[in-house]
């Protein structure tokens, strides 16, 4: 074809594309909807855990399906851009800037608004038109400018996600002036060091939030001369749990090592942190049958909820381990190991999931809609990596080429996720924000 014929093509790929994700925000909007009407369930538990029922069912996360959802609710309130989305005009990414940018506008003035940001949308970018929603927002309510900044700022917030290769994606919102305290500590830190130091100023940027966050008041040199003013080795007192094969720790296998809140990590780096780490044998027997709170979590690994992370050094034990398929005094089963605090009031609350642990291993999760999943004790399959029935059993004998292109943080498919919820209750349950909850056990 021409490339006249490639860029249409391109286009109208484009636009089919645009239209299915208006199809997927519609039926996800509609779900959160049913359950919000369904009384039988509770409506206010059933509406929170309506992103957890999406996660279940189209494996994303629970900050996307919430944010899809939101942006479903967003659209309800502008007829025009929910047509023009559906028709494949605009994508995903320039609804979601039109919702962000006129939700705070008084109704009066939202109608005239709206019909010019989905003019402006259909020949601009996401970038561009998010400068331009923003300044005639400014323009249109200048009064309520220091009113929305003052909202702004109560979704301060900080978040970790694991990326691939070892490493996490840390970003997050803050205050402007906070983020500039931030900026200007971590520029000072990085500037202590000498001349000699091999790191970038990018890497040292890095290296000195990690320090800052281990109470450390300085960046340790990386020059390695021990006549350096600058040098010495600072000390960081940070509590990480890692579970690993002894096969693995004793030098005799390469299979990886889970970092808990992480996932897997190299074997090189597991034994590196075994160095200056307090262990914990775990044999295999013990950990069937014992209720030590140490032992499940290290099985268990993380939350026991289809698609859940967080790590199970966050969760509370759900239920009598040695227990299969007995029910608790709701009359579900219990899992039988850990739950967030998120999750656990998902299973304890009457929206419609059920729960059974099949075996020592398994918990089969169905739900209201009756999509059954599975769950495995994932921290075990490091511990004892022939656990793992599912893995590959093809090793490389030399490292593959690895590529020096950094990857995105993005999730590309769906590139959501920095959402700003107008519906709180959306965002609140989280299970990266009430990991930290310790649920009364039952």
């Amino acid at each position: 074809m021409s490339d006249e014929v490639l860029v249409d093509a391109l286009r109208r790929a484009h636009g089919a594309a645009a239209f299915a994700q208006a199809a997927e925000v519609r039926a996800v909007r509609e779900l959160y909807r049913r359950r919000r009407e369904d009384g039988r369930r509770g409506a206010v538990a059933a509406g929170e855990f309506a992103g957890a029922e999406v996660t279940a069912a189209v494996l994303v996360g629970e900050q996307v399906a919430a944010a899809l959802i939101d942006v479903g609710l967003g659209l309800d309130e502008l007829p025009r851009t929910a047509e023009a989305f559906e028709e494949g005009r605009i994508d995903l990414a320039r609804a979601q800037v039109i919702v962000e940018a006129v939700r705070d506008l008084p109704v009066e003035v939202l109608e005239e608004v709206e019909q010019t940001m989905v003019e402006t949308a259909a020949r601009s970018t996401p970038g561009r038109l998010r400068q331009t929603a923003r300044r005639w927002a400014a323009k249109v309510d200048p009064g309520g400018e220091q009113r929305r900044r003052e909202q702004r700022e109560l979704d301060r917030d900080v978040r970790i996600s694991a990326l691939q290769d070892g490493v996490a994606l840390f970003d997050g919102v803050l205050p402007a002036m906070g983020a500039q305290v931030v900026a200007n500590r971590l520029r000072d830190m990085s500037a202590g060091v000498c001349a000699e130091d091999p790191r970038t100023v990018a890497q040292r940027r890095a290296d000195a939030l990690v320090a800052l966050a281990a109470g450390e008041t300085r960046l340790a040199c990386g020059c390695g001369r021990g006549e350096c003013a600058a040098g010495g080795e600072v000390s960081w007192p940070v509590l990480v749990q890692v579970g690993v094969s002894a096969a693995t720790l004793a030098g005799s296998s390469e299979d990886p090592g889970m970092l808990a809140g992480y996932g897997p990590v190299d074997a090189a780096l597991v034994r590196w942190i075994a160095e200056h780490a307090r262990l914990q044998v775990i044999t295999e027997p013990a950990a069937e049958s014992t209720k030590a709170p140490e032992v499940w979590r290290a099985m268990d690994g993380q939350c026991r909820f289809p698609g859940c992370t967080v790590s199970a050094a966050e969760c509370v034990i759900d239920h009598d381990p040695k227990t299969v398929g007995v029910q608790d005094d709701s009359g579900r089963d219990g899992v039988g190991g850990g739950l967030c605090a998120h999750h656990r009031r998902l299973r304890l609350s009457a929206i419609g999931w059920r729960v059974r642990r099949l075996d020592a291993d398994r918990v089969l999760w169905t739900s209201p809609t009756g999509d059954r999943h599975t769950t495995v004790r994932e921290g075990a399959r490091y511990l004892f990596p022939h656990l793992d029935s599912e893995a590959p059993g093809v090793r490389i004998d030399t490292a593959a080429t690895v590529s020096r292109t950094p990857q995105p943080g993005l999730d590309l498919t769906y590139p959501i996720a920095p959402h700003r919820l107008t519906h709180r209750h959306l965002a609140a349950p989280t299970p990266e924000d009430t990991a930290s909850e310790r649920p009364v056990q039952r």
